[in-house]
């Protein structure tokens, strides 16, 4: 993993008190295609109270049959319902019997009650125990209610998270439906490494989960951490980003990162005072030294550490603007995170007071960068637009919101520039996990020759695993975070009914021919010039 680092000013005016900021660049490289990743160990842990009964529950049974097609055979998978009581529906197993594990999920009927905490704490304990060496484990913990029997303490919940986090268990949470407790939901998933997400809609559920299995499945690094030695006279004041950090007695700064995917860029933006009448030591400014666990190499502990210096100027000079634009796109993550806890307080005329200033913000600076700083200003404007329709449920979509803006990821293209061509591969074959190293290196190729359209021909492929699926997600994910789209044509019986069985259908493009996938592209490059 590179680490970058750097002060939005290296000048630091020779006396009082002034405001910089620094910006951490950590840059991933792309899934090493001639190695298979680490197995994954997920429990997934589903509300079968009541209120869950309906699409609800049919929706969320859906997604995670999809989410068992997904995974591969080196994979392991425990499944947890629970209402007044705690189901264990599927005790940990490795994934080579799929049809068994799907038909025991099928079988959930509702409850009663929510006792979230047993629900959560069985997998945990179940995740814990298991003896699989190198793995990446993860609980994925879905309810649409607030726990009513159990543990109820927020308080309680984000160090249940933060105490198996720092023992390798993440924690990812997904709201569903309009009477969950937003904040604390995302509090868990903070505190825990994970992510969180809003399913507001029973249709969107299955997408809530690919969307999962796209960032587990393509895992670098967890735990992530980084540490800041900053010299007497510099202090930190704000992160903008949401990770958990500590300050300690000494001024040394630890953030807690989470996890990071391949070809990821995570930047981390963070307000520091410096006092010149201290005399800091110019020379050594600042060090940043990053660790984290490599799931690329068998879970070794890597390290990298990044010096930073400054210099006396007799005034202020020009900031750097990549560390202005990424601040103006974090401060306005953190905006509608503390705008969500506000609508959930009852503050609705602060919440909308809040989200009026952020906007002005990125509009008075959008010449800075309108490529970046655009897409962020039109997603805070379509939340004033959430918050007049409904502001009970605007919180729940402006948390999500603020959650997509802070982990946004950005593909590694090292400087490539990308074009409108479309590249068409015929695959020669079944579609395995022998074959898979082979198709992402091809596609690889291609994006650094500025490829961001490719078509897939699979008319001479009669078969495709849960590699090839994984694959296929990876590749899509690729692409779409390039601002370009994966087409699969001329897909024969058997190949489409692994599509249907998946449900992946719903999530990877689908044409009958060449012609009719040129079209679309055609039409999205349209869209997008407007």
């Amino acid at each position: 993993m590179e680490l970058e680092a750097k002060l939005e000013s290296n000048g630091i005016v020779k006396s009082g008190s002034h405001i910089n900021h620094l910006l951490i660049k950590m840059k991933t490289p792309p899934a090493n295609t001639d190695q298979q990743r680490q197995p994954l160990v997920i429990g997934l842990v589903i509300d079968k109270s009541w209120s869950m009964k309906g699409d609800k529950i049919e929706s969320t049974i859906e997604a995670a049959c999809s989410l068992v097609n997904w995974l591969t055979r080196n994979d392991y998978i425990c499944v947890i319902a629970y209402s007044a009581d705690v189901q264990i529906v599927q005790p940990l197993t490795q994934l080579k019997d799929k049809l068994s594990v799907i038909d025991k999920i099928k079988a959930i009927q509702v409850g009663t009650s929510t006792n979230l905490s047993g629900g959560w704490l069985q997998a945990l304990k179940i995740i814990e125990s298991s003896q699989i060496p190198n793995a990446y484990k993860r609980i994925i913990l879905l309810t649409d209610g607030q726990a009513t029997i159990g543990i109820k303490e927020p308080s309680q919940f984000n160090q249940i998270a933060k105490d198996h986090s720092g023992r390798g268990i993440s924690t990812t949470t997904i709201g569903f439906g309009a009477d969950f407790n937003e904040s604390s939901l995302r509090d868990i998933a903070l505190s825990g490494g994970g992510n969180f997400y809003f399913v507001s809609s029973p249709e969107e559920a299955s997408g809530i989960f690919f969307r999962e299995f796209g960032d587990i499945g393509s895992l670098y690094a967890q735990a992530v951490e980084v540490k800041l030695r900053l010299t007497p006279g510099v202090r930190m004041l704000e992160m903008f980003n949401d990770h958990p950090v500590d300050v300690n007695d000494d001024g040394t700064v630890n953030i807690q990162a989470g996890d990071i995917r391949s070809d990821d860029l995570r930047s981390i933006v963070i307000s520091l005072e410096v006092n010149s009448d201290i005399n800091p030591d110019l020379n050594n400014f600042i060090d940043v030294n990053l660790s984290y666990y490599n799931l690329m190499d068998n879970m070794k502990l890597n390290t990298a550490t990044k010096k930073i210096t400054a210099q006396y100027v007799d005034r202020e000079i020009l900031p750097d603007n990549e560390v202005v634009i990424e601040r103006l796109i974090y401060s306005s993550a953190k905006t509608l995170i503390k705008v969500a806890r506000l609508l959930g307080d009852g503050e609705t005329d602060t919440a909308r007071t809040l989200l009026t200033t952020a906007i002005d913000r990125l509009e008075d600076n959008l010449k800075l960068s309108p490529e970046q700083l655009n897409p962020v200003l039109t997603r805070l404007k379509n939340m004033t637009l959430k918050l007049k329709e409904n502001a009970s449920l605007a919180g729940k979509h402006i948390m999500a919101m603020g959650t997509d803006i802070y982990s946004r990821v950005e593909i590694i293209d090292s400087g490539v520039e990308t074009h409108d061509k479309i590249f068409e591969y015929k695959i020669n074959g079944d579609i395995d996990l022998y074959r898979c190293p082979d198709i992402k290196a091809v596609v690889q190729a291609q994006m650094k020759d500025g490829y961001k359209f490719i078509i897939f021909d699979l008319i001479d492929t009669r078969f495709i695993d849960s590699s090839g699926i994984g694959t296929f997600i990876q590749i899509s994910s690729w692409l779409r975070r390039r601002g370009g789209e994966f087409i699969v044509v001329n897909i024969v019986d058997t190949v489409k009914k692994v599509f249907e069985v998946t449900r992946l259908e719903n999530h990877i493009r689908v044409a009958s021919s060449i012609s009719e996938a040129r079209d679309i592209i055609e039409t999205i490059i349209i869209s997008l010039r407007r």
